[in-house]
């Protein structure tokens, strides 16, 4: 029963206090123990459970940390379309009819992809015969060190078979003298001048350095233009790219008439790289020499004591959808037990 008022609360708690010191001094409880209960204080709230419904919050959901992936792990992952062979039930179907996930893609050779994109781009098909031929291919950037990758890769090739495809290229000659300036004037450059000229124009903002798609130079002006690298950064000249030579015909031929790639990184150890081949009308003895400088040109970015660079090879048509892919092995160096040389092996240490 409950005390109806706080009178009550003191005067029970009094009747209590009294009986307690009464009890223990008969008990001759030590004095200490007596001393701290009969200093209690004269009144205590007592405090009763509320009858009201306690309304508990939503909990809020906690965002859970990322999971690490260490590079290896990265490694592993080559591409989003793998795949899977747990759900492969033969290496080839044998009618002709099938179910694609239950079968490897098919693979062909270069003559027979662009034979079935030609089919494909005839007047009662796709009619897409002025249509440019690409190659999509996969790239293996790892390197002897299993946590270090390469990075992405930019050259450009000369064809033998050469095609229209976008728009020439601004290109910026570095020269002092006089008969290299005409000819490059001749040639056709988007600016040219000795490097004293060109940093003062740059520094006063009448050239913009990335409006450039490439950047000569003679062995004259090497030395001085060094205080530019940081305007050109990739496109700087150097001797070992082929932008720093005697030879500025040569030079220009190669950039002005050549194409220029550049591979993208999707994981830290795979790239991927599309190039364009030629035009679908062209014959396919020129489509097929093309594809062979390409190969050629990419694979010495990564030694072959490595392994292969190029993993896959898909030839694409935009706008079809439609895509072969090749027997990657027939074409790139590193998947035959090919005898290494050890010059190869001394260029490998070198590029980890």
């Amino acid at each position: 029963m409950k005390p109806e008022s706080t009178f009550e609360y003191f005067l029970s708690y009094e009747i209590l206090k009294a009986g307690l010191r009464t009890v223990l001094g008969r008990t001759k409880i030590c004095q200490p123990a007596l001393l701290t209960l009969t200093a209690l204080p004269a009144a205590i709230q007592i405090r009763y459970k509320s009858r009201k419904q306690r309304v508990r919050q939503p909990k809020s959901e906690v965002e859970k940390p990322k999971q690490f992936t260490s590079k290896k792990q990265l490694k592993k992952v080559l591409s989003a379309d793998v795949q899977d062979k747990d759900s492969i039930i033969a290496a080839a179907p044998v009618d002709n009819v099938w179910v694609h996930k239950f079968y490897p893609k098919p693979k062909f050779s270069i003559e027979e992809a662009i034979k079935r994109h030609n089919a494909l781009a005839q007047p009662a098909m796709l009619n897409n015969l002025k249509g440019i031929v690409f190659l999509d291919m996969r790239l293996d950037c790892s390197t002897a060190k299993k946590t270090k990758f390469m990075g992405t890769i930019r050259s450009t090739v000369r064809l033998p078979h050469e095609f229209p495809y976008g728009s020439p290229p601004a290109i910026l000659v570095f020269c002092k003298k006089e008969e290299n300036i005409s000819l490059a004037e001749t040639l056709g450059a988007k600016h040219v001048g000795t490097p004293e000229n060109i940093t003062k124009m740059i520094n006063n903002g009448l050239i913009n350095p990335k409006d450039f798609n490439h950047v000569l130079c003679t062995p004259d002006c090497a030395s001085d233009i060094l205080s530019l690298r940081s305007h050109f950064r990739d496109i700087f000249p150097q001797k070992a790219k082929g932008t720093v030579n005697q030879d500025l015909q040569s030079m220009w031929d190669l950039f002005f008439y050549g194409y220029t790639f550049e591979s993208q990184k999707l994981t830290d150890a795979v790239g991927r790289l599309q190039v364009p081949l030629g035009v679908m009308d062209q014959p396919t003895e020129e489509l097929v020499e093309n594809f062979h400088v390409y190969i050629d040109n990419i694979c010495k970015h990564r030694s072959v004591a490595l392994g292969p660079f190029i993993t896959s090879i898909a030839v694409v048509v935009p706008p079809s959808t439609e895509e072969f892919l090749l027997k990657v092995e027939d074409y790139v160096p590193g998947y035959k037990n090919d005898e290494v040389d050890s010059d190869e092996e001394d260029v490998a240490e070198a590029q980890t």
